[in-house]
C-alpha cells in the first residue's frame, strides 16, 4: 500500500523516476504533458485556494509538533462567465513545489517545474454561478496532494456542484501554508502484512485516519461559516445535500467520515483503501449509497473481502465497479499526462476511457443522490464499457 502512495506525487514523480535513468534535460524538451480534459458541464469553472485554521486541534499526533491544526483548501465551482479574468495553473504555487521537491528528492529543479506548463480549464477567483450547487468533499490518498483527482474535480464542478478538497497536512505529500512555509509528510502506513499487525502500526494508522477524519467535519464547518458570510456563494451552495469523494487512504477517510458525520449523504471510494477501518465500522449498517471504482484484485490483500463485508452491513445499496487493466495510481490524474507512466505504475487501459468511467460514474452517482437527478442504472455501465464489471454487496 505505501510503495502504491508514494508513487502517487502526481506528474513529479513520475519525472523522478526518468530522472533515475539519467535523462532530465531530454525529458524536458522532448516529452509533452498533456493538459487537464476539457469538462462536459454546461458551467465555466472557478476556483479558489485558502488557508483555514482549527484552534481546537493540534497540528499532528506526535508530540513534537503543538501549533493549531492549519489546512490548505481548494475549492472549485461552477464559475459567473462574466467575471472571468486569470487562468488557474495545475499546480498552484509550483514554482515553490518545485524548489520543495527538488530540494528534498534531489531533481533538477528545472526538469520539475514542467508541471507548471499544464493546463486546466480553472478561472481563479471568480464569482459563482447562479444556482443550487450541492457541496462534494475530496480526500487525497496517503502522501498524495489536493489536487491528485482535478480531472473529476473540474468534471464535477462544471455540472453544479462545490468541489472542496483541503490537504490533510503532514498526511499529504507537502502542504504550504502562510504562502510560504512548507511542510512535508510524517505519516505512516505498513509496508507489510506483517507490518500492519503491529500493535504499534495499528495505533498510528488509527491516529492518521482520526485527524483526516477530523478534519473533513473542521472543513464542512468552516466552509459553512465562511459561505454564510460571502452572499454569492450563501445563495448557491447547498449544504443540505453533501457527498464525499476519496482515494486510496482518502476513500477509507470518506466511509468514516461519513458514518461520523451526519451531514454527508453520499459516499464514493476510488481504488479504496478498506484495511484501516475498525472492526464497528465494517460491521456497522452505514445507511448511507456507497460506489467504489477500482482494480480487478487488491492481490493477496483481503482489502476487498472487507469492502464486501461492509458493504453487505451496509442498508442501501453498495456497488463496486472493477475495472480491468487498471491499476491504483489510474484511480488519481496519474495516468492522464502521457502514456509513458504505464512504465512507472500505470495500467493498460487507454487514458480517456479510463476517465469517462470515472467521470461517468461520479457524476451519475452524485447527480442521483444528492441533486435527485437522472437514474442510476449500475448495470449500463458494464454494458457500456467493456472493461467494468458491476458487483452489488
Amino acid at each position: 500500500m505505501n510503495r502504491y502512495n508514494k508513487i502517487n506525487l502526481i506528474i513529479y514523480l513520475f519525472m523522478l523516476n526518468f530522472l533515475i535513468n539519467g535523462c532530465a534535460s531530454i525529458i524536458y524538451k522532448s516529452i509533452p504533458l498533456k493538459d487537464v480534459a476539457k469538462t462536459s458541464g454546461k458551467y465555466f469553472v472557478g476556483t479558489q485556494n485558502f488557508q483555514l485554521v482549527d484552534s481546537t486541534r493540534s497540528m499532528w499526533f506526535t508530540d513534537d509538533i503543538k501549533s493549531f491544526r492549519t489546512l490548505s483548501v481548494k475549492m472549485w465551482y461552477p464559475a459567473d462567465e462574466n467575471s472571468l479574468s486569470e487562468r488557474a495553473p495545475y499546480v498552484d504555487q509550483y514554482e515553490l513545489i518545485a524548489k520543495a521537491l527538488s530540494t528534498s528528492l534531489g531533481v533538477p529543479e528545472a526538469l520539475m517545474s514542467r508541471a507548471g506548463a499544464v493546463k486546466c480549464n480553472s478561472w481563479l477567483n471568480t464569482d459563482i454561478s447562479i444556482g443550487n450547487f450541492p457541496i462534494v468533499i475530496y480526500s487525497h490518498g496517503h502522501q498524495s496532494l489536493k489536487i491528485a483527482n482535478t480531472f473529476q474535480a473540474e468534471e464535477i464542478a462544471s455540472n453544479g456542484y462545490i468541489v472542496i478538497a483541503p490537504d490533510h497536512t503532514y498526511d499529504a505529500a507537502l502542504t504550504i501554508i502562510n504562502e510560504d512555509k512548507i511542510i512535508y509528510t510524517r505519516s505512516k502506513l505498513p509496508n507489510s502484512d506483517e507490518e500492519a499487525e503491529d500493535s504499534e502500526m495499528i495505533k498510528r494508522v488509527k491516529e492518521q485516519l482520526n485527524i483526516r477524519v477530523e478534519d473533513i467535519s473542521f472543513v464542512i464547518d468552516k466552509m459553512i461559516e465562511k459561505f454564510s458570510k460571502e452572499k454569492q456563494f450563501n445563495q448557491s451552495a447547498d449544504f443540505e445535500n453533501i457527498g464525499i469523494f476519496g482515494h486510496s487512504f482518502g476513500g477509507c477517510t470518506a466511509i468514516m467520515a461519513a458514518n461520523n458525520d451526519n451531514r454527508i449523504d453520499a459516499i464514493l471510494g476510488l481504488d479504496a483503501y478498506f484495511l484501516p477501518l475498525p472492526n464497528y465500522i465494517i460491521e456497522k449498517d452505514i445507511n448511507k449509497p456507497f460506489v467504489h471504482l477500482g482494480q480487478t484484485s487488491w492481490g493477496d490483500s483481503n482489502n476487498y473481502e472487507l469492502m464486501k463485508i461492509w458493504g453487505s452491513n451496509n442498508n442501501q445499496n453498495s456497488f463496486h465497479f472493477s475495472v480491468e487493466g487498471s491499476k491504483h495510481n489510474d484511480f488519481t490524474d496519474f495516468s492522464q499526462f502521457t502514456k509513458l507512466t504505464r512504465k512507472f505504475g500505470s495500467g493498460k487501459v487507454p487514458r480517456k476511457i479510463m476517465r469517462n468511467i470515472m467521470n461517468d460514474v461520479m457524476l451519475q452517482f452524485f447527480n442521483y443522490h444528492l441533486k435527485n437527478i437522472d437514474n442510476f442504472d449500475a448495470n449500463q455501465f458494464e454494458n457500456k464499457y467493456e472493461r467494468v464489471k458491476t458487483y452489488v454487496h
